[in-house]
C-alpha cells in the first residue's frame, strides 16, 4: 500500500526543519548530538518521501529544545559530524528536488 504525500506535508515537514535549523542560529551553537541525530534522520525520512516518520522525528526535536537538557555523553561515533551547514545543505537539495 502506496501513501501519496500532499505539498501541504511536505511543506509543512520544511518548514519545521528549517525552523529548527534557525533556533540552532539563534541560539548561536551547532545542534548537540541528541538534535543532530533528530534532524539527520528527520531529513533521511523527508529523502525517502516518508514525511510521517519525518515528522515524529522533529516533534522528538521540538521536546528536546523545549527541555533545554544537557544531553550527556555522546556515543561514540566513526562518522562525521552534522553540522547545521551541512543539514541546511540537505533541505535545500531536497526542496529543490519537490
Amino acid at each position: 500500500m502506496t501513501f501519496r504525500v500532499t505539498m501541504q506535508a511536505k511543506a509543512k515537514a520544511h518548514a519545521r526543519f528549517a525552523s529548527a535549523l534557525h533556533h540552532l542560529d539563534d541560539l548561536k551553537r551547532e545542534p548537540n548530538w541528541k538534535e543532530e541525530e533528530c534532524l539527520f534522520h528527520a531529513l533521511g525520512y523527508m529523502k525517502r518521501g516518508n514525511y510521517k516518520l519525518a515528522d515524529s522525528e522533529l516533534a522528538q526535536l521540538a521536546g528536546l529544545f523545549a527541555a533545554a537538557k544537557n544531553p550527556g555523553e555522546a556515543p561514540e561515533s566513526k562518522r562525521e559530524r552534522y553540522t547545521a551547514a551541512l543539514l541546511k545543505r540537505g533541505l535545500d537539495q531536497l526542496r529543490a528536488g519537490s
